[in-house]
């Protein structure tokens, strides 16, 4: 049998034909499925391997849950006779304190925000590196607000030993940090030893440029303003997987925090363009710089909330001004339930990824509000019909 030498320069020949020619367009359009069938697949698998990594810490956060954030769980610590009741219902439903009898008001405080820090400490260590530097950026917040008030005790003149006996360590600010700090003559000389433990970068430029030619306490609400910014920063770099629940959190945190200012601000009789700088300029979800201002030119707090009508929050504040309520915990509180609520929504939409753990996280702070609101009434001695208004409950409505 004879075999054929292979021609190269007439197969190229007939496949130049109409005939090659319909071969070599079929050839490219399988070529071209098969590429969008990877890429597709490989999207595919991305998703299902972050839904996956999420799956234990989800289910982990829904099994720990929000006790003190239920009609029931509030119900029984309001109900106490005293602290040590307070403490013990409280650790017999999953908050263990560490409450010991005969502890001072201060100490109270000092182990309910603690308590708060380690269970945040906690919560970082157990979710998906996604959304680790979330809960960072988060915890980050409670940082700046410990230093802000070991600054504001040394302008005030403070005795060093209660500085340091009221701040607790949380995330980056230690125990040696928080000491330096507040045994520090100045204030000048404190931001310098923050900066160099590189906890709050760049305060000492901030003190200098605003804290001493303006004031403390525009030093203060730019510290805090730089950390929600921050929060915010990190949350549009998160993965796209996570991107909408962790915007959703950061932009109604800044939303509420800004509201609160500015109710503040109004209560006192403050000057709307005295009250701007104040506020954090950059990152709401809502309230736009140009709202901003629309909303500090308002002349009260009424105005004020008719002109959040159209957002989420308005349903929370015009209720209490129909009531006529102006005093700034009320609002407060209100305010902390619309963030409860988001929790909630964040939770529901995003139930296969971060949601249930942002949920988690903002009902935490508000189980620690409704702690720390509870020891206050016994402290106080206010009753506790007066003390259930001041509890925070998921689902209470605004």
């Amino acid at each position: 049998m004879e075999v054929g030498i292979l021609d190269i320069e007439s197969i190229f020949s007939d496949l130049l034909t109409v005939e090659g020619a319909g071969i070599i367009a079929l050839g490219l359009a399988i070529a071209f499925m098969v590429a969008i069938f990877i890429a597709i697949s490989a999207g595919w698998f991305r998703i299902i391997l972050s839904i996956a990594s999420f799956a234990y810490p989800a289910a982990r956060v829904r099994a720990i849950g929000n006790p003190l954030v239920t009609r029931e769980g509030v119900a029984s610590i309001i109900a106490s006779a005293d602290l040590l009741e307070l403490f013990e219902r409280a650790e017999h439903i999953g908050h263990h304190v560490g409450y010991r009898e005969g502890i001072s008001p201060d100490d109270c405080e000092h182990l309910i925000r603690s308590h708060h820090y380690r269970l945040l400490a906690d919560l970082a260590g157990s979710v998906p590196d996604a959304i680790r530097p979330l809960i960072t950026a988060y915890t980050q917040i409670f940082a700046i607000r410990e230093v802000a008030a070991i600054l504001r005790g040394i302008a005030g003149n403070l005795p060093r030993d209660l500085i340091m006996e009221r701040a607790v360590p949380v995330g980056g600010l230690s125990g040696t940090a928080i000491r330096k700090a507040a045994y520090s003559d100045t204030i000048e000389e404190a931001v310098q030893r923050l900066e160099r433990s590189a906890i709050t970068p760049g305060i000492r430029e901030q003190w200098m440029k605003i804290g001493e030619p303006v004031g403390f306490a525009a030093f203060e609400a730019a510290l805090i303003a730089g950390a929600y910014q921050s929060l915010m920063m990190t949350a549009r770099g998160i993965e796209d997987s996570q991107y909408e629940p962790a915007v959703m959190m950061a932009g109604r945190m800044i939303d509420c925090e800004n509201l609160r200012i500015l109710a503040r601000g109004k209560i006192a009789g403050v000057d709307g363009g005295d009250l701007i700088p104040f506020l954090i300029p950059q990152g709401g979800f809502e309230i736009t710089i140009d709202l901003q201002k629309e909303l500090a030119r308002t002349a009260d707090l009424i105005e004020m909330a008719a002109a959040l009508r159209e957002t989420m929050y308005g349903q929370y504040l015009e209720p209490l001004m129909e009531k006529g309520v102006r005093n700034s915990g009320e609002i407060d509180i209100a305010l902390n339930r619309c963030l409860l609520d988001v929790g909630r929504m964040n939770s529901s939409q995003y139930h296969l990824g971060s949601g249930p753990i942002i949920r988690y996280l903002l009902a935490l702070e508000m189980e620690i509000a409704n702690l720390r609101a509870a020891a206050g009434r016994l402290i106080l001695g206010i009753s506790e019909e007066r003390g259930a208004t001041m509890m925070v409950i998921e689902g209470g409505g605004p």
